[in-house]
């Protein structure tokens, strides 16, 4: 009875003509769709290669720009998500975008670099030995407007793209098919049905809207009332849609901001609960932004002081700002409570570390100061010798030349102490080349040691040396580094009492050669040894000996200027070690 009524005769014959037109659609879209899809990622290579050859041709006609292609090649080829490659008329590799040059084969042999070495445009596909997958090949020419072949561009595309690409078509394919033939039958099933199947279709609609997915529409356009429904649903849809990306842009924006910020940002509720912090202000607190979290602002700052700002901040609705130390390292801390306007009232606390700020002022006043006692004195001197000259003692010739040798000497010391300030100045500045060449260390040591062991038995002081005889040789200004050497080991001289010993010695320490200036001195007190390298800083001026305090900052921008590092190791009372690395020749 069911195969001999009307409807199921159309239905029957609906279905099969269904059958047959999606199957002959999705059988020619799965053969054809392949090739069509081949030959337009043929062209779109080419363009992209012809393109690459336009970039390419004034870096490869000029031979002072070689150097350049492989630069070119490695910044084009991850912005257009393709692999460069930039052949010479001999197929030398000059430029990849994915391998260094100089280690890559010879390419003349390549098919598609043969064919766009004799004008043509050259297609391959192979597998990649670099990249272990079927490659597409699109090579073309690099040529003058007139002359021959100056070199190959060349692009490669994997072709596991274009499969997996072919997959998706092949499975939406028969997907498509599949659900059109469902349709098909379902259509004529249910043709008394298409009264209740629009009301259907919009409830499943909406239910995927609420769970998130706002881009699916009801496709109906009758004039009924279903119709002009699924019409003003699609307009909330759309609205609904619009305000959510809207939010989430905002949102977005909002947590870049905070994420590249160098303050430490923390948003608290007006219970004074974290409810979002930055990386910064995790790195300024010691704390794992997710650990801060849900936490008590007083619990994850560990300061009341601050707290207390925010406090305020959170109870009067007006912004506040306070400064505090905090931490056994005395980390300065500036905070800025900002209250927040909303339904869900808080405060943003912007959290600045002023510690670096501080250092610097400080040092810029140290050396302020020390620049202005340092020239005082010799000055005052200088006065008070001319005046006493011009009172009379010019008239006592052997007073007058005491007097002029006293002003020589005074001269002498603010000329040495301008010629240091412009010395370390131009190293400073880079203005101070140096003239690196391969040197020994033992030798640079022994020439300065051998010209102070003089001044050390003066002293009453034994100067040896410790030099390991395998130690290879150094890249290093030899005069340059005897000026460091010489600084050390005078302070040593300096601050070592009769009886003692300094010790001047080099080793191989991971790779680079570790110079060190060790002595049996007064030593220099903790607080002091951040801060010996600074200009004019002096840890006791009763014990300065005279100094400009110059010395250490010299030294240390010298063995800056050369990669190296200067430190030094101390306890007070128990001597002193200096330490510099140079790189190895």
């Amino acid at each position: 009875m069911f195969g001999r009524s009307l409807w199921s005769r159309i239905a029957l014959t609906y279905a099969a003509l269904t059958i047959v037109c999606v199957g002959a659609i999705s059988l020619y879209m799965l053969f054809i769709g392949r090739d069509s899809y081949l030959a337009v990622l043929n062209r779109d290579v080419e363009v992209e290669a012809r393109m690459l050859s336009a970039a390419a041709r004034p870096l490869i006609s000029a031979p002072s720009q070689l150097d350049r292609i492989d630069q070119l090649a490695k910044q084009l080829g991850p912005e257009a998500g393709v692999r460069i490659t930039i052949i010479d008329s001999a197929g030398q590799v000059l430029g990849d975008s994915d391998e260094d040059p100089s280690v890559m084969m010879n390419h003349a042999s390549r098919p598609e670099v043969a064919n766009a070495l004799s004008g043509q445009v050259g297609r391959d596909s192979r597998r990649s030995p670099t990249l272990g997958q079927d490659t597409l090949y699109v090579a073309v020419p690099i040529s003058a407007e007139t002359g021959p072949v100056l070199g190959v561009a060349r692009v490669a595309m994997p072709l596991s793209q274009v499969n997996m690409v072919y997959e998706q078509i092949a499975l939406a394919v028969l997907l498509g098919g599949a659900v059109a033939t469902l349709l098909a039958a379902a259509l004529a099933v249910l043709l008394a049905k298409n009264t209740t199947g629009p009301i259907e279709e919009l409830t499943s609609i909406a239910s995927q809207i609420a769970e998130g997915d706002l881009d699916q529409r009801v496709w109906s356009y009758s004039e009924t009332e279903v119709g002009r429904l699924a019409r003003a649903f699609n307009q909330m849809a759309d609205r609904l849609r619009d305000t959510v990306k809207a939010i989430t842009s905002e949102r977005d924006s909002f947590a870049t901001v905070l994420a590249t910020m160098a303050d430490g940002t923390v948003i608290v509720d007006r219970k004074g609960r974290v409810v979002q912090a930055n990386r910064a202000a995790g790195l300024l607190l010691r704390m794992p932004v997710t650990g801060m979290e849900g936490r008590s602002f007083v619990e994850v700052l560990r300061d009341h002081q601050l707290s207390a700002v925010l406090q305020s901040c959170l109870e009067q609705g007006t912004q506040q700002t306070g400064t505090t130390e905090v931490g056994h390292e005395h980390r300065s801390l500036r905070i800025v409570a900002t209250p927040l306007r909303g339904t869900k009232a808080g405060a943003l606390a912007l959290l600045q570390d002023l510690t670096e700020v501080r250092r610097v002022e400080s040092v810029r006043r140290d050396f302020i100061a020390n620049v202005s006692h340092e020239l005082r004195t010799p000055l005052a001197s200088l006065k008070a010798l001319v005046e006493t000259l011009e009172d009379g003692a010019m008239a006592e010739p052997e007073v007058a030349r005491d007097f002029l040798s006293k002003m020589h000497r005074e001269v002498d010391g603010l000329t040495q102490l301008v010629g240091e300030l412009l010395e370390l100045s131009r190293i400073e500045s880079g203005q101070a080349a140096l003239r690196p060449e391969p040197v020994a260390v033992e030798r640079l040591i022994r020439g300065t040691v051998d010209r102070l062991v003089p001044q050390a038995e003066r002293a009453g002081l034994s100067l040896s040396t410790g030099t390991d005889s395998s130690l290879p040789m150094v890249l290093a200004d030899g005069q340059r580094v005897q000026q460091v050497l010489m600084n050390l080991i005078h302070n040593a001289i300096k601050f070592t009492p009769p009886g003692g010993e300094i010790v001047v010695g080099a080793r191989l320490q991971e790779g680079l050669a570790t110079v060190w200036v060790s002595d049996t001195g007064v030593g220099i007190a903790q607080e002091d040894l951040p801060r010996i390298f600074e200009r004019f800083y002096k840890a006791d001026r009763s014990r300065s000996g005279g100094g400009t305090g110059l010395g250490l900052a010299i030294a240390k921008h010298v063995v800056q200027a050369h990669g190296g590092r200067l430190w030094a190791e101390s306890r007070e009372g128990h001597g002193s070690t200096f330490y510099f690395t140079l790189p190895v020749a």
